[in-house]
């Protein structure tokens, strides 16, 4: 996927200095209000970029010291290429076993199931049956909020801001920019409900699958804008007033 150069607010330039956002610490912020503010003056400044949110709880690095934010089918350290493979292979028969279940319970959307191999790997990978080449991403800051707060240890989670091409159909494919973003309330089939209550997305390097010059090219580092550190307790939403 192309790279992006993030537009950052003062605040977030002092903050990071001379290093770039993805080797730098997160921002820390203590409250809900606060993250929104900073997102929305990021949202006007970098208003060619459609901004998602991904929660993590903990910021994962690279041995190079910059945070990494692959699909998972592409997570580790060196991976061979036969190991690539294998996990593509796997993923090959949970997609064929999901038709196959999905077909003998009569469930709606055979079609879409059948024939898109994304639609497949966005309910594998969203319900965690399999890894995929695919990203968790949300609109919602407040689900990514949650969503790195899953853990509740009491210490400290962390937000990403992401900026990806503008959404223009349920699967938008951008070519100049080589992704692909699939929007899950309009793809999954009503009894997939899980996407309903998460505003979910999710987003990959289109075409990309074993076959690759670089695995950096799959890193949504690349189009890292910013990234937040919040408390990991339920006093950081105080005083949320949405």
């Amino acid at each position: 996927m192309r790279s992006i150069t993030p537009k950052l607010t003062p605040e977030l330039l002092n903050h990071y200095g001379t290093k770039e956002v993805d080797k730098a610490d997160a921002f820390p912020v203590r409250t809900f209000r606060q993250l929104v503010e900073h997102v929305a003056r990021l949202a006007y400044i970098n208003n060619d970029e459609f901004l998602f949110f991904r929660g993590q709880s903990n910021d994962y690095r690279s041995r190079a010291g910059g945070t990494t934010l692959y699909p998972g089918i592409y997570r580790g350290d060196a991976i061979p290429e036969r190991e690539i493979r294998h996990r593509f292979d796997m993923l090959d028969q949970a997609c064929k076993l999901l038709i196959e279940k999905w077909r003998s319970q009569s469930l709606e959307g055979l079609r879409d199931i059948r024939l898109k191999r994304y639609v497949q790997w966005s309910i594998l990978q969203h319900y965690e049956v399999h890894q995929t080449p695919l990203l968790d991403v949300t609109h919602s800051l407040r689900v990514a909020c949650s969503f790195a707060q899953l853990k509740r240890t009491g210490g400290t989670a962390y937000v990403y801001v992401l900026g990806l091409p503008h959404v223009t159909n349920r699967i938008s494919i951008n070519s100049e920019h080589e992704i692909v973003n699939v929007r899950l309330l309009s793809i999954c089939p009503p009894a997939a409900l899980r996407p309903h209550f998460q505003e979910g997305y999710m987003a990959g390097t289109s075409d990309v699958t074993t076959d690759f010059d670089s695995k950096t090219e799959l890193d949504f580092r690349n189009r890292l804008i910013a990234k937040f550190a919040i408390p990991d307790t339920v006093a950081f939403w105080g005083g949320a007033l949405m």
